[in-house]
């Protein structure tokens, strides 16, 4: 680690040349730097200072949970190992309630053997270093790191434009002809009715998703990583597409879609292909109708990616993290709550408590830690619309 410093890059406000969304204007990337080790957040901060970035230190894990509660970063560099609590506490914690849309945290350690790195990795880690490191290779892993955020946040901003210029065509339409709207959401509802008749999903559970999902936005909206994501036109269009999230089970065979034990892996397989079958035929139906493409391709994603974990397990893509659609995430919450309380042929009902707690502890790697976090405080509003919308 005896690399001299010198400013090789340059300065740069952000890595690729943009200027970072939810900013109230352009300024260089903030970095929080978390090691026990004086000399260590010496050395980063010298090196990171020299490439225009903005570097904070915390030496502990509550230093580096206050810190971010204070300030919104681009990116945190932290030590596995750590008084207080160590880095894998901090980084659960970080994902949790991120400071700001799309972190990134790369990790470090002298010690780490693979498979803890691999748990790392799995629990949120976007990169990690391998004490002693050197400068260069400190600047590559944060440059490709904020990079990657920076790309995330074009991503982002393009979608929150793309959604805004459908919410002013709505608007617009609403304003003309308030009917379309009502026309196209009662279409919603009568396509999804169809699988009412195939499957043991009833009108209560779609109309029970539905207050899930706004519910669940609403509150994700009041926190920091989801503010700029979550406004009114995106949630309004998530509550009407939800219902259309199993729309692909209507080519189901009823042999598999209503047997009453468990599936064989070959009727599981069959089962899977309900999510690309529904976003097909959703994608499909908006290449011709351009006027409905923002609601319809929101369908699509939600329909094709519910099934997602955040570990990356899911399917039908094995998507990790905030590669799963924003929508799909969202519904993946709703859809498993009701579907542990309801009952079905082949299994009873979960009381309430039981299913938050299925959910918040016994399913490690299936939602957005964020979002679960979401959940867990707004789990009484979950209890009373399932109570209200009944069977």
């Amino acid at each position: 680690m005896g690399t001299a410093v010198h400013p090789a890059l340059g300065r740069a406000a952000d890595p690729a040349g943009t200027p970072v969304p939810g900013r109230p204007e352009p300024g260089p990337n903030r970095v929080l730097i978390v090691d026990d080790q004086v000399d260590i957040r010496r050395l980063c901060r010298l090196a990171l200072a020299a490439d225009g970035l903005t570097c904070d230190e915390a030496g502990s894990g509550p230093e580096a949970i206050s810190a971010a509660a204070r300030r919104a970063y681009d990116l945190v560099l932290l030590d596995v190992d750590l008084p207080g609590f160590n880095g894998e506490e901090v980084l659960r914690r970080l994902r949790r309630s991120p400071p700001a849309a799309n972190l990134k945290v790369v990790m470090f350690s002298g010690q780490a053997g693979g498979d803890e790195l691999s748990r790392l990795m799995v629990g949120g880690a976007d990169d990690f270093l391998t004490k002693p490191f050197s400068v260069v290779q400190l600047r590559a892993r944060v440059k490709a790191a904020l990079r990657l955020k920076a790309a995330q946040d074009r991503t982002d901003l393009l979608n929150r434009t793309m959604l805004g210029v459908n919410a002013e065509l709505e608007d617009a339409v609403r304003a003309k002809a308030a009917e379309v709207i009502r026309a196209r959401n009662g279409l919603v509802l009568a396509l999804a009715k169809l699988i009412e008749h195939r499957s043991a999903e009833t009108g209560a559970h779609l109309m029970r998703l539905q207050r899930y999902c706004r519910v669940l936005a609403e509150r994700a909206a009041d926190r920091p990583a989801f503010a700029a994501l979550l406004d009114g036109p995106f949630i309004r269009t998530l509550e009407d597409a939800a219902p259309l999230h199993d729309i692909g089970k209507a080519a189901l065979p009823d042999a598999v879609l209503n047997k009453p034990g468990p599936l064989t892996p070959e009727e599981r397989a069959v089962m899977q292909t309900h999510t690309t079958i529904g976003a097909d035929t959703l994608r499909a139906v908006a290449r011709q109708s351009p006027f409905a493409g923002g609601f319809l391709l929101t369908a699509a994603d939600i329909a094709r990616s519910h099934h997602e974990k955040w570990d990356g397990t899911g399917y039908p893509d094995r998507l990790g993290g905030e590669a799963i659609p924003l929508a799909a995430r969202l519904v993946a919450v709703a859809d498993v709550y009701d579907a542990l309380r309801s009952k079905r042929v082949y299994k009873p009902g979960l009381p309430h408590a039981t299913a938050v707690e299925t959910m918040t502890g016994r399913s490690p790697g299936h939602f957005d830690p964020a979002l679960l976090d979401v959940f867990a405080a707004s789990a009484g509003e979950f209890d009373r619309i399932f109570r209200e919308f009944a069977e």
